[in-house]
């Protein structure tokens, strides 16, 4: 065994084992962490206001502190732009990182060394749960690439800005080094298309053992790879392929086409990052939850909602299939944040969960309360029901016609008229076994079947293209909580 591959094996074993007792004393472990934060941080301007010196407990902290959105934390982050020292942590912040998806634009989401330390960390041990499930670690003796936003930063403030994955290719560890690909030359150019044409001229010929990104943006990478090596799948392509990453949204209706492109023997190994932290990894193979990631610098709160209100709860009260929104503290200055992600732990021993949906992309314009999950869900069913192709799609309401209203960008511009009413009526039928209350509107008749709007293909890529939404790390939204005039990707 190569000598780099068998110090990883050895390492692996080392840190998936340390990471599982975490699971043992999970309570203990979060306690600690958060009394920590509370003790170094009370000097700061956040601390002060917030009275952080007569904090003694977690009960303490939850009445000191309210749940805030990004919007909310909007001051003290102007102070950290101005070059502000000892505004949210006494900790320097190093980054402000850069990421879109609010009513206040664009987010820049305070991180400190410590913060990045842990994002990295936390990448390392998927691939070092990968080496252990498999009991080998050939992987790191081959090239790695990653789809990733430019990691060119932006200097316009007193802290430099810029997108996670371009943040951390400056501090990839140097036991990565030689393996890490493209070129910063490559990895800096503005345009996608550009951008992803010079990938594959510098990864066609290379040795490559580990594929990563978010899904639609590796899609037009993989189908670009084929059609210039004229290859049946990667792993024809690259002989010593083992693992394809993901994370940032669900995979479901991804999953077929990646695995008939990426070929066989070739495991897709889901995560849960975000500029805030970095939550959760799928720790074994051919399984769809994730491990809950404990000693990553977060202290996780739940906040469950109910008829009148919400509760609030922590790691110690949690239930499964149950689901919560995620509140975060973290050691780079952001307390009891809503980052806007809804979850269910699927185990409590040790915790595992799975990402069923976000706050903000939801239709409830008959008070049905739809989320993504229970959307993608129904699509993912539909597609496998009728052994359809679909390219991407999104769900919007109709107040007028008292319908969803589906637009589908199918691979081929005809689709049987017949082939459509099926489809709506699976749609509705999915969807209301998802969601009780969009059983109740259809059962009542206070909503009609769902309307199939077929869409050009290339739409929604032209769409992106045209708002400056292609490539990097951006996120494909669903569904639109407002009626769709003329389809826009926002």
């Amino acid at each position: 065994m190569p000598l780099k591959s068998f110090l990883f094996s050895k390492f692996s074993e080392w840190k998936v084992s340390r990471e599982l007792k975490t699971h043992d004393r999970a309570v203990f472990h979060q306690d600690k962490f958060l009394s920590k934060l509370i003790v170094e941080n009370k000097n700061t301007l956040f601390g002060k206001e917030h009275s952080f010196s007569e904090i003694k407990n977690v009960r303490d902290f939850q009445s000191n502190i309210p749940i805030r959105t990004y919007e909310e934390f909007l001051p003290y982050i102007d102070k950290l732009k101005g070059g502000e020292a000892d505004v949210l942590t006494q900790c320097t912040t190093i980054y402000l990182l850069t990421t879109s998806g609010t009513t206040a634009g664009s987010k820049y989401i305070p991180i400190s060394k410590s913060g990045l330390k842990y994002q990295i960390d936390a990448a390392l041990k998927v691939l070092c749960f990968f080496a252990v499930n498999t009991n080998n670690a050939d992987f790191m003796n081959y090239k790695m690439i990653f789809l990733q936003g430019s990691p060119k930063l932006d200097d316009k403030y007193r802290i430099s800005s810029g997108r996670l994955s371009g943040v951390v290719y400056h501090h990839i560890p140097k036991f990565f080094q030689r393996n890490k690909l493209p070129r910063y030359e490559v990895n800096i150019i503005e345009d996608w298309q550009t951008k992803l044409d010079a990938i594959v001229d510098e990864t066609l010929n290379e040795d490559i053992s580990i594929l990563g990104g978010i899904p639609p943006w590796c899609l037009q990478y993989f189908e670009k790879l084929i059609l210039k090596s004229t290859k049946q799948s990667l792993k024809e392509l690259y002989p010593n392929l083992a693992m394809y990453i993901h994370g940032g949204l669900d995979f479901s209706n991804y999953k077929e086409k990646m695995q008939m492109i990426l070929g066989k023997g070739v495991h897709c190994l889901q995560t849960f990052p975000a500029s805030e932290g970095f939550f959760a990894i799928q720790d074994a193979l051919n399984i769809d939850d994730m491990l809950l990631l404990l000693n990553q610098g977060v202290f996780y709160e739940f906040r469950k909602f109910q008829k009148e209100g919400y509760e609030i709860v922590d790691l110690a009260n949690v239930e499964c299939n149950t689901r919560y929104e995620l509140i975060i503290t973290n050691d780079s200055g952001l307390y009891r944040y809503a980052i806007g992600d809804i979850i269910e732990f699927t185990s409590i021993n040790p915790f595992r969960i799975k990402v069923v949906g976000r706050t903000s992309q939801f239709i409830s314009a008959f008070g049905e309360h739809v989320i993504a999950y229970e959307v993608e869900k129904a699509m993912e069913k539909a597609m496998s029901n009728f052994s359809l192709k679909i390219d991407d799609y999104i769900v919007s309401p109709n107040i007028d016609e008292k319908c969803y209203e589906w637009r589908i960008e199918f691979p081929e511009d005809i689709v049987d008229e017949k082939v459509l009413l099926a489809l709506s009526a699976f749609l509705d039928t999915e969807l209301a076994n998802l969601n009780t209350y969009y059983d109740h509107l259809l059962q009542g008749k206070i909503i009609n079947t769902c309307r199939i709007i077929p869409i050009k293909k290339g739409t929604f890529k032209s769409l992106r293209k045209k708002n400056g939404k292609e490539g990097g790390q951006n996120k494909v939204v669903r569904l639109s909580n407002e009626k769709i005039s003329n389809l826009t990707i926002t």
